[in-house]
């Protein structure tokens, strides 16, 4: 994951926080979960680079869970930006909106309105999907498919496959 990726993150996450006022990591997780996968659906890419896992309770990213829990190699500026305690995060400075366009904004009020008044239990059932339960019968990691996860979130086939190919591309050139 490039600087860049990584940065973008942060500001992501930042820009959550400081619209929500704070929140607990499980509804940040899966308001990046859906908002990313919203940008699957709409233009074929993920909003930010971390991989999704499916833990018991849900899709995480798995980078980001690292960082708050403290074991981040990707992304050990993190306790910079965000305040931990336990649960909780709360934001120490304002998002950096050249790291957010007006579409990543868009989705990300989206996403907050729909899932960040959600209780566990209804964001559990509605995290839990196909492109989840996929993942999590998988041996070792259960790294989610991001084509399954823009099938699960309603993209046409045509987004599937193109999908499929700039994962290939990615895996063949290193990007």
């Amino acid at each position: 994951m490039t600087t860049l990726e990584q940065q973008k993150i942060i500001e992501v996450v930042l820009y959550v926080l400081n619209k929500t006022g704070g929140m607990d990591y499980y509804h940040l997780f899966k308001i990046l979960y859906f908002a990313n996968q919203r940008s699957l659906v709409e233009w074929g890419h993920l909003m930010t680079a971390d991989k999704f896992c499916a833990l018991p309770h849900g899709p995480v990213p798995t980078e980001l869970y690292d960082a708050i829990k403290g074991n981040g190699r990707v992304l050990p500026q993190l306790k910079e930006s965000i305040f931990i305690e336990d649960y909780y995060l709360l934001p120490k400075r304002e998002a950096d909106p050249d790291y957010l366009s007006p579409y990543d904004i868009a989705i990300l009020d989206d996403a907050i309105a729909q899932y960040g008044k959600m209780s566990f239990t209804e964001l559990k059932n509605t995290s839990h999907t196909q492109c989840w339960e996929k993942a999590r019968k998988k041996p070792g990691n259960h790294v989610i498919d991001v084509a399954d996860m823009a099938r699960d979130g309603g993209a046409s086939e045509d987004v599937v496959q193109y999908i499929h190919e700039m994962v290939e591309w990615d895996e063949a050139f290193g990007s």
